[in-house]
């Protein structure tokens, strides 16, 4: 925005506060009048005489507030963006330990080569045991007999220790 639109803008928005505070302000005295005037007339018999103004204050209110609304958005934007942003990092925080090992898994699983546990090497897939050293790269699970990688610790299809 240029300087032109930006103090037009920045006038539009005193106007709609100065505006949607009078409205608001009108509108609560007409109804606090109004309904002041309503249970006053409990204890004479009369019928009350300024009830009307409830039916002209009540409206009132949400209009005075939604321009109230426009004229502070800015603000309460950047309010609700101060008090969430903490929080979002936050958990971000929280989560990227979670979200490095599952990019480590995709990235391992998408992987053509395979290191070696012993010495480092890159392997391929589906060898058995290395090329530069010979250590094995697999190996079997006692309890199950499922193949595991020769650096785990624990079985992944039974969970039990190696």
């Amino acid at each position: 925005m240029n300087e032109q639109q930006e103090q037009k803008h920045a006038r539009n928005k005193r106007i709609l506060k100065i505006v949607g505070f009078a409205i608001l302000i009108v509108g609560l005295g007409l109804a606090v009048t109004g309904i002041a005037s309503f249970f006053s007339s409990f204890g004479s018999g009369e019928m009350p005489d300024l009830f009307w103004m409830c039916f002209v204050g009540f409206p009132l209110l949400p209009v005075g507030g939604f321009l109230l609304a426009l004229g502070f958005r800015r603000e309460m934007t950047q309010y609700i963006k101060n008090e969430g942003m903490p929080v979002f990092n936050e958990a971000a925080q929280e989560a990227q330990p979670g979200i490095s090992a599952m990019a480590s898994a995709a990235r391992q699983g998408f992987a053509e080569s395979v290191p070696c546990p012993r010495c480092g090497a890159a392997n391929d897939r589906d060898a058995k045991f290395c090329k530069e050293c010979g250590a094995p790269l697999r190996r079997t699970c006692p309890a199950c007999g499922n193949e595991v990688s020769a650096d785990a610790k624990f079985c992944d299809g039974c969970g039990k220790p190696l």
